[in-house]
């Protein structure tokens, strides 16, 4: 889920130059990203690094992964819009999408002169089962952070999405053609349990009580549905609350397949912040967070 430390290792990850993975510079036309990558330069002469918006101290530019495949699922996968993106798929019954998501991951590939393609993509946790179907030597990592944690986040950056969509031109409309319903104006949260309050009025302990509970849910919709699959270790379970140091990654690297290089090791060093929230520790203390205390026990760090 956003807001649980994806974007940092997908970066951090990124930097070790074993992986291809999608990249701001590939929009708007990445449906032709071979043919795009060779002239997008002049397209983005002028875009500088710069912090995220959503207040993260993280910062971008045009070769910076994000979760921007969610786009071929929006243009292929049936029903999206009626059924929503958290749709549960577990097999290959779509021709169209099956092809395209082959395509696209095929010509990153080809882009980046690799032979390994790093997905950066929340919303794949409603996919595993298919995905495993489709690429069985794929390596799923599930970042899990404290849910009290999380949704005190979420809610931060959801109420700074809501003034952006006032003062930022056409902000809201371009979150939703790029598939990012988390924050914002037009956020549409996942439901797994047929609740019919989706977006309550945007009060902030209303805003953090419902990421909560979305955060919970989903928690528990991983135990019910991937036990198997994590105990098998196709899915790995990382507690990002955990990480304090680059060493403390060793296992996943170890999972992956990839070494401890200069280059990540770099990335690790300028970016990474150990971050307390001990303003959080009251509520921690009165909410019952068992699944992710039972996920927690099989995390790699």
């Amino acid at each position: 889920m956003a807001r649980s430390g994806t974007t940092f290792l997908t970066h951090l990850l990124d930097s070790s130059n074993y992986f291809g993975t999608f990249k701001y510079k590939y929009l708007p036309f990445y449906k032709t990203p071979i043919f795009w990558n060779y002239i997008n330069n002049l397209f983005y002469l002028s875009k500088k690094k710069r912090q995220r918006l959503h207040g993260d101290n993280l910062k971008v530019n045009i070769n910076s992964p994000d979760s921007f495949e969610e786009l071929i699922w929006k243009n292929f996968l049936k029903d999206y819009d009626l059924k929503g993106y958290w749709q549960k798929v577990e097999y290959d019954e779509f021709s169209d999408l099956s092809k395209n998501l082959d395509l696209f991951i095929k010509k990153i590939i080809h882009i980046n002169k690799v032979d390994r393609y790093l997905s950066k993509n929340n919303n794949n946790i409603f996919r595993i089962k298919y995905l495993l179907k489709k690429f069985p030597d794929s390596k799923i990592v599930v970042v899990i952070r404290n849910p009290v944690d999380l949704a005190f986040s979420s809610t931060k950056v959801h109420l700074k999405f809501l003034k952006y969509h006032k003062t930022i031109k056409n902000f809201s409309e371009e979150l939703s053609e790029l598939g990012h319903y988390e924050f914002g104006f037009q956020r549409k949260m996942f439901n797994l349990t047929g609740s019919k309050s989706l977006n309550p009025q945007n009060i902030r302990f209303k805003t953090i009580n419902l990421y909560l509970q979305r955060y919970l849910d989903l928690l528990n919709f991983i135990s019910k549905n991937y036990s198997k699959e994590i105990e098998d270790k196709k899915i790995v379970i990382l507690n990002y609350d955990n990480l304090k140091k680059i060493n403390d990654l060793s296992k996943l690297f170890q999972f992956l397949h990839i070494d401890l290089n200069e280059d990540i090791q770099s990335y690790f060093d300028s970016n990474f912040v150990l971050k307390t929230y001990q303003r959080n520790e009251k509520f921690k203390k009165k909410i019952i967070i068992q699944e992710f205390i039972n996920l927690s026990k099989y995390s790699i760090v």
